[in-house]
């Protein structure tokens, strides 16, 4: 069953990605997680001058960590956008801005995550084809579905409290979204497809040394004034960019990456990144004497690796999970309370079923899309869920996004359209 396509002037008037309005909301999210941090420490700093005990620094870092691993979630949910096309419509420059302030602060690449998601949208929730759902995990994990509600919170949301289960989900994340399935690319001109170069050829290698030389570097300035620290930085970033130019292209080459500037250009910017950012740390403390590399470490570090993975499952689950492989019942229109939308399904993820149908329709124009497909398609009416809040029925009877999860599919729509 099959949506009937929408005519083309209203399709080039939705498809039409304007300039600012993502890079606005990203320019956002950066600037609420910088308000959550600077609060933070704010607080840490004069809490005790306040009389307060130290059991609130605890409660305070434990919020501010979960509500900074949702802006990261958020800045992730850009870098989605930006996978088609959708930050900016110049194609090189969405690539390089992706890069930049969407991969890069969450130690993701755009071209490791473009090729999984690409094989999302051509095969939505088949177990064999869809890399969201390969492997024995993934299967298991789908599988339990439909699921009771008393389950569904056991499963995710009394979890989240065990550590063992996040940091599973961070591997996996680690593994299919910024290292691939291994260290060692695979290069464009390997003769075997499964052929993968030794680990001493690899950028990744070579820029892990990088940043060990930079850091050294930095604390090794703290003993000269604040001129030789620029020179020193400045000079090892010199050297790491000759060493780039040297290297091969196929050093930086990642599996089934699709970018629209060279692999070369992008180990160059990751390096710039992480120049600028070490650069940033080290600066900050030469000139207050806080240590600002602690403050990093726990209100970026730790909420990207325990809040940022659980809630790229948790919204994976919202999504798809028991849905079939329809073109118009692999995923779902959530509606849903506003911390939800914001936290876990911002930038037209509560409209994912749409965004499926037209996956080249920028976020801020998904639900018109909606709207538009309720109205003039009979099909799409019938069978397109949507959801109303995420545990009760609502006061008019519809349903909840986990009445969705624990129903029975309907055997109709049980195989692929």
């Amino acid at each position: 069953m099959k949506s009937k396509l929408l005519d083309s002037p209203t399709l080039r008037q939705w498809t039409s990605v304007h300039a600012g309005k993502n890079l606005f909301w990203l320019l956002l999210d950066y600037i609420t997680a910088a308000i959550i941090i600077t609060l933070t420490v704010f607080f840490w700093h004069n809490r005790e001058a306040w009389g307060l005990h130290f059991s609130t620094s605890i409660i305070v870092g434990i919020i501010s960590v979960v509500l900074i691993g949702c802006t990261q979630h958020r800045i992730g949910l850009m870098g989605h956008e930006a996978s088609h096309y959708l930050l900016h419509p110049d194609r090189r420059t969405n690539d390089i801005l992706a890069e930049l302030f969407c991969f890069f602060p969450v130690f993701g690449t755009l071209s490791q995550y473009r090729a999984k998601h690409l094989s999302h949208h051509l095969h939505p929730n088949d177990p064999e084809r869809d890399m969201n759902m390969r492997g024995t995990r993934a299967k298991k994990l789908y599988s339990q579905f439909p699921m009771p509600k008393p389950s569904f919170i056991y499963n995710y949301y009394i979890k989240f409290f065990w550590p063992p289960f996040v940091i599973y989900n961070l591997v996996d994340l680690l593994r299919v979204v910024t290292i691939g399935s291994g260290l060692s690319p695979i290069p464009k001109d390997a003769k075997n497809p499964g052929e993968k170069l030794p680990f001493y050829k690899n950028a990744t290698i070579w820029g892990i040394a990088y940043m060990a030389i930079f850091i050294g570097v930095t604390k090794m300035s703290r003993q000269h004034d604040l001129s030789f620290f620029f020179i020193a930085i400045a000079s090892t970033y010199v050297v790491g960019l000759a060493i780039c130019a040297m290297l091969p292209e196929s050093w930086f080459a990642q599996p089934g990456g699709k970018l629209n500037h060279s692999f070369r250009f992008g180990g160059v910017l990751r390096l710039t990144f992480i120049s600028v950012l070490l650069a940033a740390l080290g600066l900050s403390y030469r000139l207050t004497g806080v240590w600002t590399s602690g403050y990093f470490l726990l209100l970026w570090i730790l909420p990207l690796i325990y809040v940022f993975p659980y809630m790229m499952l948790l919204r994976e689950i919202y999504q798809h999970a028991n849905a079939d492989q329809g073109n118009l019942t692999n995923s779902r229109v959530m509606f849903t309370d506003p911390f939800t939308k914001w936290a876990l399904l911002g930038y037209g993820n509560d409209a994912h079923l749409i965004h499926h149908i037209y996956p080249n329709i920028p976020q801020y124009h998904l639900f018109e899309v909606h709207e538009k497909l309720l109205e003039s398609d009979s099909d799409y009416r019938e069978v397109a869920e949507e959801t109303y809040g995420v545990y009760s029925t609502n006061e008019k009877g519809r349903h909840s996004l986990m009445d969705s999860l624990a129903a029975s599919p309907d055997p109709r729509l049980s195989e692929p359209q």
